[in-house]
């Protein structure tokens, strides 16, 4: 071997002590995000997640926020909380299975009758675990729990009811009372809170339908005539009271006239009139005067000229009573 080659370097135990530590520090900086990362649970809100330890359900619940789980031992399962609902109907597009999907009931006398219904509830989060132990997910709560109890209340309480009131507004709030009443109580246990039941439709038999439409052309017809007959009898009292007063009015101005109000309403006409008719009396005639309020002057001349047709109808008849006194004489 040459002398210019170098001898390997000696390993110590010191040295073999700090390229161990050198290793752990390497693999815990390398593992501790990836671990950080598998611990780390946050919960978005509108949900909480249920605790498993070894695969079995603890009583452990977290709420919205941020968690912390052993990876290797913890596991979760996320529920929503948020309100839900569970629709059967008739319509195809509204219901939660496909097709006719109402619930078919039978009445008090004895017709079927569709009702579509809706369910509003949602989970407990208090009572997440007793849920997801008796049921893991919502699907399978509407299917084992909710579609069964609505379409068993609904069949009960429809048949106490006659068809001519599960119709009205009045029976549908009876089974929507007895949905809730019965509904509550259940859900409650299965860790569900029942949030409200919607009675959607009641769809009637065809030929009840019928009648029933029948039934209210019919009052609608004899409503109309009625409240023709009140608007006319409303009219004839109106004319009625208007001939009343009218004859109140007459027989009151009746007693009012006397003669004293006939000649100062008379005297009040001769002011707003022009032109007037003046009786003169026994074998007089009508004379045409200008009123008092006319012109001075043409005062004036009116009462010139009647004055000397006056002195004219005076020497007239001067003239005419001479001319008889002398043919009288002749006479004689």
């Amino acid at each position: 071997m040459s002398s210019n080659t170098p001898s390997p370097p000696s390993v110590t135990p010191r040295s073999l002590t700090r390229t161990a530590l050198i290793g752990v520090i390497a693999l815990l900086l390398i593992a501790a995000p990836i671990a950080g990362l598998l611990a780390w649970e946050p919960v978005e809100e509108g949900n909480v997640k249920v605790v498993k330890k070894w695969g079995a359900t603890t009583d452990t619940v977290f709420q919205p926020g941020a968690h912390l789980i052993n990876p290797v031992s913890q596991s979760t399962v996320s529920l929503s909380v948020r309100p839900q609902s569970y629709t059967m109907s008739g319509k195809s597009t509204e219901g939660a299975q496909q097709g006719d999907d109402a619930i078919t009931v039978l009445t008090k006398d004895g017709l079927r009758t569709d009702i579509d219904v809706t369910v509003r509830y949602r989970v407990d989060s208090g009572k997440a675990v007793k849920f997801y132990r008796n049921y893991r997910t919502l699907g399978s709560a509407e299917e084992r729990l909710i579609r069964p109890s609505i379409r068993s209340v609904l069949r009960t309480e429809a048949g106490r009811l006659p068809v001519t009131v599960i119709y009205t507004g009045e029976g549908q709030t009876k089974l929507k009372a007895a949905a809730e009443k019965e509904l509550s109580q259940e859900f409650a246990e299965a860790g569900l809170i029942l949030e409200a039941v919607q009675v959607r439709n009641v769809e009637l038999p065809s030929e009840y339908a019928q009648a029933v439409e029948q039934k209210e052309i019919t009052e609608q017809r004899r409503q109309q005539k009625k409240d023709e007959l009140a608007v006319e009898e409303l009219e004839a009292e109106r004319k009625r009271i208007e001939a009343q007063g009218q004859a109140d009015a007459n027989r009151i101005l009746a007693e009012s006239l006397s003669d004293e109000v006939l000649t100062q309403k008379y005297i009040k006409k001769l002011d707003e009139t022009d032109t007037v008719y003046i009786p003169v009396g026994e074998g007089g005639y009508p004379q045409f005067v200008r009123s008092l309020e006319s012109d001075g002057s043409e005062s004036s001349s009116s009462s010139s000229s009647s004055s000397s047709s006056a002195s004219d109808l005076d020497s007239a008849s001067s003239s005419s009573s001479s001319s008889n006194d002398a043919e009288n004489t002749t006479a004689a």
